[in-house]
């Protein structure tokens, strides 16, 4: 009897969890390097809140038969960016004055221009953002032109921004096409050789 009770709260427990969380492997190389193939994340499927920099599962519903796909949120409703030789300009709901003040906070670099100040690759100090400069893609993954994100939307980037399927391509992701938020990350064991192999798989493609 006490095992059948046993049996059942545990039943009981998996369904509550289930119903709050998920566990999704990494696959591809759009996240490289802070996630690659084979780590795992666990992700709270009722957030309340999307914050910069934030891994977020989404599906941009463009082809249903890719899956799904773990990006960050580069930019919020209502910020402005732009994209040139590489690097990601971020302005802070559109706001030049916070976002110089912000950048002085931080110890960001903020470089101004006509349309006032940008965040110079905002992510690129406490992420593992990374670019492969041999690497020649569409011009889209390395230009784009001045952009706000609209109300109820949100800008997501693969964190390896030369080869990754983003909103680059397929727009800012509607909240309602936000199913998860990424709370903690499980690494597989890995080895500096083990991701020069990854990269020279992913040159190979």
């Amino acid at each position: 009897m006490k095992k059948i009770f046993f049996l059942f709260l545990m039943l009981i427990g998996l369904i509550l969890f289930w119903s709050k969380y998920r566990l999704y492997s990494i696959e591809g190389t759009s996240m490289n390097y802070g996630l690659v193939e084979g780590d795992r994340v666990l992700c709270d499927r009722h957030f309340s809140s999307i914050h910069r920099g934030d891994l977020l599962v989404v599906d941009h519903n463009k082809d249903p038969r890719k899956g799904l796909y773990i990006k960050r949120c580069a930019a919020l409703p209502g910020d402005r960016f732009f994209q040139k030789e590489r690097s990601f300009y971020l302005q802070i709901d559109g706001d030049s004055s916070r976002t110089q003040q912000l950048a002085q906070s931080y110890d960001l670099e903020a470089v101004l221009t006509k349309e006032g100040y940008f965040i110079k690759d905002p992510y690129l100090k406490y992420y593992g953002v990374a670019h492969n400069w041999r690497l020649e893609g569409p011009v889209v993954l390395t230009e784009i032109p001045l952009s706000a994100v609209e109300p109820e939307h949100y800008y997501l980037l693969g964190d390896y921004r030369d080869n990754s399927e983003d909103s680059r391509f397929f727009g800012a992701i509607p909240r309602d096409r936000i199913y998860s938020k990424v709370i903690y990350i499980f690494k597989k064991s890995r080895s500096w050789m083990h991701l020069l192999e990854i990269e020279e798989a992913d040159k190979a493609k």
